[in-house]
């Protein structure tokens, strides 16, 4: 017999421990963003490969301007000049300079590089007015990235600066986790497709959407399956089709305990192993986590705020660790509320808002409209914030736990 009424988190390890990593495949670095490594990155050169300028001026040896003052500058002759993508020619003897200009190799024998805007100079040589320290403005080897460093770790999702840094390391192609597939299917008979006009007692089919762009947005490969009437037989062969080609299914709807909640149903025909039924939180109570043939069955609220929340809360590490990445558990901050919170709060709660800086001090400023059954909440959502079971009405000011949204 499966749990029920679980805490949010025996809920969610439940759900981690049937959760499958994808396959691996091989993609060029250009299409590596936002892809999760597969594969350690190990430098195998150093970067920058050479001893470099971080501007233009001067390449100079440093010895050379100890006494350097406006009352007695020195004068360097001018041997060369380096530009980007060029080897300097000349070693540098005391007395000398090289003009080098912004990402060009350092001269053998220079100890410092001197910006032209310090610097008076003609084109033959230049003068300097201060003394120049041993190593100043001059970029060495290996200084950004060491040759056999562990450059990014496996399990990390890439950014577009990650993806770069692979490109100059001359990797053009990487080993990526294969995106997600999931499949969405949404019950009742008071559902009608989104063209359609409503009749008495119906509602057009909307929270799907947003469940399938948050999807979408996470990186994952959304297919929406459409409707299914409250029939617990047919409902077990839609979530059987969602299954066969994809990774793991999210259903809304028919969740709780009324006479046409069929999913739960749907799922023991379905001979699925149903891991917990409800979850001690509001809005998401409505809520079934189940797995059939090695794949997660998520089934939410037909409510959209509850599916959204249900969906990010217990969804979104889900999918995070089956996508192969290590950090896959959700975000926590510490935020002050903006507003009073007039409530008892019997049960867990969350509540979606926005996060506003304050003077250095994160606040979380709720949404004005608050309702299982409102989508509109969310609209704004770039936090959860978390009222604790048994708490009393809270005051503007009062700290709380939030997760980010984003």
């Amino acid at each position: 017999m499966y749990p029920e009424r679980v805490e949010l988190e025996e809920g969610l390890n439940l759900l981690l421990k049937v959760g499958r990593q994808t396959d691996i495949e091989e993609v060029p670095v250009a299409e590596a963003n936002e892809r999760v490594l597969a594969e350690n990155i190990i430098s195998k050169e150093n970067i920058p490969p050479f001893d470099r300028s971080p501007y233009d001026g001067y390449a100079l040896i440093a010895a050379d301007t100890v006494c350097a003052s406006k009352e007695n500058p020195v004068t360097l002759s001018i041997v060369e000049e380096i530009p980007a993508g060029h080897a300097p020619v000349c070693r540098l003897k005391p007395g000398q300079a090289a003009k080098i200009l912004t990402g060009a190799p350092v001269p053998s024998g220079a100890t410092a590089v001197i910006k032209y805007e310090d610097t008076s100079f003609t084109k033959d040589t230049v003068t300097v007015f201060t003394p120049c320290k041993e190593g100043s403005n001059i970029v060495l080897t290996g200084e950004d990235v060491k040759e056999g460093e562990l450059v990014v770790e496996k399990g990390r999702k890439l950014s577009p600066a990650l993806t770069g840094l692979m490109a100059g390391l001359g990797y053009e192609r990487v080993l990526v986790y294969r995106r997600l597939k999931a499949a969405l299917l949404s019950t009742g008979d008071e559902l009608i497709p989104v063209g359609e006009q409503p009749g008495p007692g119906k509602i057009r089919n909307s929270s799907i959407y947003t469940l399938a762009a948050y999807l979408r947005q996470w990186n994952v490969t959304a297919s929406v399956m459409g409707i299914e009437k409250d029939h617990a037989q047919r409902i077990a062969e839609k979530i059987r089709e969602g299954l066969n080609s994809n990774d793991l299914m999210f259903t809304t709807g028919g969740v709780s305990v009324g006479d046409y909640d069929m999913v739960l149903e749907a799922l023991k025909l379905l001979g699925a192993d149903v891991l917990f039924w409800k979850v001690r939180m509001k809005p998401g109570m409505a809520f079934v986590g189940a797995v059939y043939d090695g794949k997660p069955i998520l089934a939410l609220s037909g409510n959209p705020s509850a599916a959204a929340v249900s969906l990010f809360l217990l969804g979104k590490p889900l999918i995070r660790k089956m996508s192969g990445r290590t950090d896959y558990r959700t975000a926590e901050i510490q935020v002050r509320m903006l507003e009073d919170f007039p409530k008892k709060s019997p049960s867990r709660r969350f509540l979606p808002g926005t996060l506003e800086i304050v003077d250095g001090q994160a606040w979380i400023r709720f949404a004005k409209k608050q309702g299982n059954g409102m989508l509109n909440p969310m609209r704004d959502c770039e936090i959860l914030g978390e009222i604790k079971a048994g708490s009393p009405p809270m005051k503007k000011g009062s700290i709380i736990r939030a997760y980010r949204f984003f």
